[in-house]
């Protein structure tokens, strides 16, 4: 029989600081650059696909989260369990509902990858990431706005009385509901997860969606997929087609092997049932198949260069992974056109694997053909068409448990203002009781009713919007704030020159060192640095206590060439702020610039932690590259701060 409970799970976590207040209106730079896929105009399914890249993407209106330690101390995490006669699931409700664990019970062998820690690092779209386990990312190139936040979770009753999962949120970018439903039948070996985005908005929109599975590496450890070619991205970050499996003369599908970080996206063009797996070396693993509209599969190693071990140690400790995953495109790279008032579901399987020698045959085909025989003799496809066809009107929430953000009910009571439906109450409720501070102001908002502390221009706004609907409800206010969320919303639509007039007004109202660091960093964006610092310097004199304020007025001031004007500022800062890792290599890049090298030495001397540098960031080997050569020298690049991919 299968059962569903409630439990904990304790596990070193990264410490949580204060979050950051600052929105992130022109994006952090996404590893996935303009691609140069000359095709992504074709049609895949029926469905276009739209070629916008990720330059310049933003999380807006999510805010970044990345005010993490280094400091971790076990925490104790809410998990939810399904479990059969044949595997246990383990899913984060309070970390974007991933599944953490899925064990198979015969041999009591994990098929996933577990971190040694919730070891937050900055991979994601709001900068705070953690390896392991399955992780579903919606809506933006990258990983997803929820993957460290809870989300809502409910207990499932199918129409014949199965036990099933869901775990559901209000995405905001795109303005579509999401739920993830995990069923586990009673006679089944595999986990089916069911997916459905639901754009039930009159406007089409761009979509994404990435299943991202960590699974152990070891030596032996080969990658299976239908697949005769795929699409390479790698350092040169264009893609290119590449056989499968011999690149170069290298094997690829065995991970070990692979020397640079790289990512291949296999071409499953013509599998009804798309599917991956990883083996080790007595062709035991895990498999992950799906219905046909999910085609998308990648392989990503970090590699086995100086750089790629490094950041697998930085994010993962001591174990190795790679990652199989599966998404709605063919690379990561695009976007699918989801038309207006529009639903999609597809399901996918999750279970082990055992092949006999064959996993390990040096002929590719032989290799693949027996993933697809084991899948074939499951009768799995069935069993997938049948669960995503399904009349989900037959399914019932028996218990919602609470955790999820107040943003569906906020939508909801801005549809009741505008006079449309709320979101599907019955598969995807969104209690008023999960409002909490970050939403009041904008439920006040729409109520008519004065703003209140939320005026006070020394106090951070708890929370931003990008919908243009907001947009005349805030033009009835007449304070800093509301020309400041106008400025914000109209810097998301791409009026950048709109948005600098409103945030100047909101300046010119009340003094506020909010709209003086959009101003800022519009200068900056433009390439106007010098513009740019008086703007974040007035914004710094009002809010000195602020880290990431002082952060980004500190990288103004060295893109400016302001060497002595950083060190000013910097000796000006409370201890706290002087021992913080960007702030250091701010003090060590100005040291340089002024020629002070035993100060800039002192600081490479230590063990500098960067705790949030962005994937792809070269920042640390650049800055010992510049003083080698500022000092004629040679010495080799430390390993502790090498990150180059």
């Amino acid at each position: 029989m299968t059962s569903i409970r409630r439990g904990t799970l304790t596990l070193p976590t990264s410490l949580w600081g204060p979050s950051n207040p600052l929105p992130n209106i022109f994006g952090s730079g996404d590893i996935h650059a303009p691609s140069g896929f000359e095709d992504a105009g074709d049609d895949l399914d029926g469905e276009g696909v739209d070629e916008r890249s990720s330059r310049g993407q933003t999380a807006m209106p999510y805010l970044d989260q990345d005010g993490y330690l280094a400091t971790e101390e076990p925490e104790e995490h809410e998990t939810v369990l399904l479990e059969n006669e044949y595997l246990t699931a383990t899913f984060l409700p309070g970390l974007g509902g991933r599944l953490w664990s899925l064990v198979d019970r015969a041999s009591g062998r994990e098929l996933l990858h577990q971190n040694e820690a919730i070891r937050f690092r900055n991979l994601a779209l709001r900068n705070a990431w953690f390896a392991g386990g399955v992780e579903w990312n919606i809506g933006m190139i990258g990983h997803s706005p929820f993957t460290s936040s809870p989300v809502h979770t409910a207990a499932l009753s199918g129409p014949d009385g199965e036990v099933g999962l869901r775990f559901y949120e209000y995405e905001r970018i795109r303005n579509v509901t999401f739920r993830v439903d995990a069923w586990l039948p009673e006679s089944s070996s595999e986990l089916l997860i069911r997916s459905t985005i639901s754009n039930d908005s009159p406007n089409a929109t761009p979509m994404y969606w990435w299943s991202n599975m960590a699974v152990p590496q070891h030596q032996e450890t080969r990658v299976l997929a239908p697949a005769a070619s795929a699409w390479r991205y790698g350092q040169e970050r264009v893609l290119s087609t590449v056989p499968v499996p011999t690149v170069d003369g290298l094997d690829i599908t065995w991970p070990a092997r692979t020397r640079n970080t790289v990512d291949y996206f296999f071409d499953t063009a013509g599998a009804r049932m798309p599917w991956i797996a990883a083996v080790d070396g007595t062709g035991f693993g895990v498999v992950q198949a799906s219905t046909e509209n999910l085609p998308g599969r990648k392989l990503f190693v970090w590699g086995q260069d100086p750089g790629g071990r490094h950041w697998q140690e930085w994010v993962s400790g001591s174990g190795s992974y790679c990652e199989i995953q599966a998404g709605l495109a063919r690379t990561q790279l695009e976007y699918l056109r989801m038309p207006a008032e529009t639903e999609w579901s597809w399901v996918e399987a999750y279970g082990a694997l055992q092949l006999d020698v064959a996993a390990q045959s040096d002929d590719w085909a032989v290799a693949s053909g027996a993933v697809a025989t084991n899948l074939n003799d499951r009768n799995l496809l069935t069993r997938l068409e049948d669960l995503r066809d399904r009349d989900q009107s037959g399914e019932l929430l028996v218990e919602v448990i609470p955790g999820g953000s107040g943003w569906g009910a906020v939508e909801n009571e801005l549809r009741h203002h505008d006079g449309r439906n709320p979101i599907d109450p019955e598969r995807t409720p969104f209690p008023a009781d999960a409002v909490g501070p970050d939403e009041v102001y904008w439920l006040r908002l729409l109520a008519g009713e004065p703003a209140t502390a939320e005026l006070d221009p020394l106090q951070p706004p708890r929370s931003y919007q990008i919908d243009p609907r907001w947009v005349p409800l805030l033009k009835q206010r007449d304070d800093w704030l509301a020309l400041l969320h106008l400025g914000v919303i109209a810097a998301a639509e791409g009026s950048f020159a709109e948005a600098g007039l409103l945030w100047q007004a909101s300046v010119d109202r009340t003094p506020n060192p909010w709209a003086l660091r959009n101003l800022g960093a519009l200068a900056a964006d433009r390439g106007n640095t010098a513009d740019a610092v008086p703007f974040y310097l007035a914004a710094h004199k009002l809010a000195p206590s602020l880290l990431p304020l002082t952060r980004e007025l500190l990288t103004v001031l060295h893109r400016d060439g302001r060497a002595a004007q950083t060190l000013s500022v910097i000796e000006s800062l409370p201890g706290d702020q002087r021992n913080d890792g960007r702030v250091l290599l701010a003090e060590a890049r100005a040291a340089l610039a002024t020629g002070d090298f035993d100060r800039c030495r002192s600081i490479l001397d230590r063990d500098l932690v960067v705790l949030d540098l962005r994937e792809g960031d070269a920042l640390l080997s650049d800055v010992w590259a510049e003083y080698q050569a500022a000092l004629g020298s040679s010495e080799p690049l430390p390993p502790r701060y090498d990150f180059r991919m």
